[in-house]
């Protein structure tokens, strides 16, 4: 399984870009400032905040478990090539698998794991997701999504050539009290040319798509295990 990464990673041509959350200073909150406030940040109601509730939202200072359970939920769609064939399906595992390693090798993170298909609600919206996210007794829901572009330009001066934009958003949810507190959005630019093995060009796309998905999922976890290790804890 390994093979097929380090195979795929040698068609990438430009590194990793990210933008990722800052944790805020220690003298941004008031000295007033509370984080032991049993009123829900969010109201029920689903209608607007009032300025006082807002006020609450942005002097509210996070603070975790030492350790914690993180729920994983793509949100983007998972194309045929899943199932194209034994390869990708084994690229796609092994993506998931170095994810989600990548995430446990944080001390603040017990398990990280994909949130049962069967939990997640119709409407994806983030008071369902949240109560989806509690059921499975997470402590924070990481929901990301990839979007990849090709640059049509390059298959006018060589066929076989492409170059492409991949990027992956990051949103990390605290299902404690509904805020997010860290997002990061994570890019890379690569470039592949079709191999004999490759059965046509858009397999070879594809495979270059998969490893810069997979380079900007790693970072994104790299840029979350800082955040976290820089995150107060209850």
């Amino acid at each position: 399984m390994t093979k097929y990464l380090i195979v795929i990673t040698m068609l990438l041509v430009t590194g990793c870009t990210s933008v990722a959350t800052a944790n805020r200073p220690n003298d941004y909150y008031r000295p007033s400032s509370s984080d032991t406030d049993s009123e829900p940040l969010f109201g029920s109601t689903g209608g607007s905040l009032a300025d006082s509730d807002i006020e609450r939202i942005l002097n509210y200072r996070l603070k975790l478990p030492k350790q914690n359970r993180i729920a994983i939920l793509r949100l983007s769609s998972q194309s045929y090539w899943r199932n194209y064939s034994n390869d990708f399906t084994q690229l796609n595992e092994s993506i998931s698998q170095n994810f989600i390693g990548q995430l446990r090798e944080s001390s603040r993170v017990y398990d990280a794991s994909f949130l049962p298909s069967m939990l997640v609600p119709e409407q994806r919206t983030v008071p369902y997701l949240r109560e989806a996210a509690a059921r499975y007794q997470a402590d924070l829901l990481l929901a990301y999504r990839s979007n990849c572009r090709t640059f049509e330009k390059y298959k006018f001066i060589d066929p076989n050539e492409t170059k492409a934009y991949c990027s992956v958003e990051v949103v990390l949810l605290d299902v404690r009290s509904g805020i997010v507190p860290f997002t990061v959005v994570s890019s890379n630019e690569f470039s592949a040319r079709k191999e004999l093995g490759d059965k046509n060009f858009s397999e070879t796309i594809k495979k270059a798509e998969m490893a810069a998905v997979a380079k900007s999922l790693n970072d994104s976890a790299y840029q979350l295990n800082l955040f976290l290790a820089n995150t107060g804890t209850l």
